[in-house]
């Protein structure tokens, strides 16, 4: 905390205190750890405006780093930690549908900063744009969605931020104008990933990657020959023969999406896709089919073993 203490932010501390007051939660999401319980869904009426502040500069210029980088939907990181499935892990991501935001610290401009929410992990948002002024709450920022005419125009958002114990959780909120409901998320930031020139997969791929398979691996073929592999958190294969990149698959959108799979060397000629299990240090990659009548996978032959020796 001597971060906010030694800087022109102290009136932000104040948002602790603030929120904790506001008894307004009408319905919870289910979460998977009360510490992780991101999304809720409120009815209320309009809040009373004050006079929007510029804060200064030099204030502005310790906030972006702090807002900037890329921040995953905490309900949906605590299901992917729980199952290690993507796909048993898709969908609890509470009301919103906002499992990602993107803020580019490179794009802050005049007060601005943009900022890419992505949806279900299947598309993006129209973009929004993040205004750092003094709104009618504390550590609150109103955002602006760059299609005024689009259904993003629907809705007034906004995000503020609390700091407990060294973690620090953004919160979106969501409000409609018609029915002034509120969905709230909160988000917490993953480490060394950078806001700018990211799309959402290489945004969340760290984080699934070290989850499932980051590490130094003895892979076993399927003739019983075993060799050591290295998988990288950014994705990179190292030493596993006509491969140098891989990626998990979190989008299951469509038919065909019965299975967590994982893609090797994703749109090159030597693309490959598998089925894979996890359970302790040990993945097994399958062969998949696909059921043309029933648009429906299945897991094949098992293609490959991998055990895990050390991250």
């Amino acid at each position: 905390m001597s971060f906010f203490s030694n800087h022109p932010l102290y009136w932000l501390v104040g948002f602790a205190g603030l929120t904790a007051c506001q008894e307004k939660t009408v319905e919870t999401a289910q979460a998977t750890d009360k510490q992780e319980s991101t999304t809720k869904v409120t009815a209320q009426p309009m809040a009373s405006k004050v006079p929007i502040t510029s804060l200064n500069d030099s204030a502005n210029q310790q906030l972006v780093p702090l807002l900037g980088g890329t921040w995953i939907n905490t309900t949906y990181a605590a299901y992917l930690r729980k199952t290690h499935s993507p796909r048993q892990s898709d969908g609890h991501w509470g009301s919103s549908g906002i499992t990602e935001m993107l803020l580019d610290p490179k794009s802050y401009k005049g007060d601005s900063m943009a900022m890419s929410l992505g949806a279900s992990n299947h598309e993006g948002l129209p973009l929004r744009y993040v205004h750092l002024r003094r709104g009618p709450v504390l550590n609150s920022w109103s955002t602006t969605a760059e299609e005024s005419g689009s259904e993003a125009g629907l809705l007034e958002t906004s995000l503020r931020y609390h700091v407990n114990q060294a973690d620090t959780l953004l919160y979106l909120d969501q409000r409609q104008k018609n029915t002034h409901r509120v969905t709230t998320t909160a988000f917490r930031k993953l480490r060394d990933v950078s806001g700018t020139g990211s799309t959402f997969d290489e945004g969340l791929a760290p984080f699934i990657n070290g989850l499932l398979f980051t590490g130094s691996h003895l892979v076993t073929d399927s003739t019983g020959h075993t060799y050591p592999v290295r998988l990288l958190a950014t994705g990179q294969v190292q030493g596993w023969p006509g491969y140098g990149m891989y990626q998990v698959n979190t989008d299951f959108v469509g038919p065909f999406h019965e299975l967590d799979t994982v893609f090797f060397d994703i749109n090159q000629k030597t693309q490959q896709e598998w089925a894979f299990t996890r359970q302790g240090d040990t993945v097994r990659l399958y062969a998949v089919q696909d059921d043309t009548v029933t648009y429906k996978r299945q897991r094949g032959r098992l293609c490959y073993t991998l055990v895990r020796q050390s991250k």
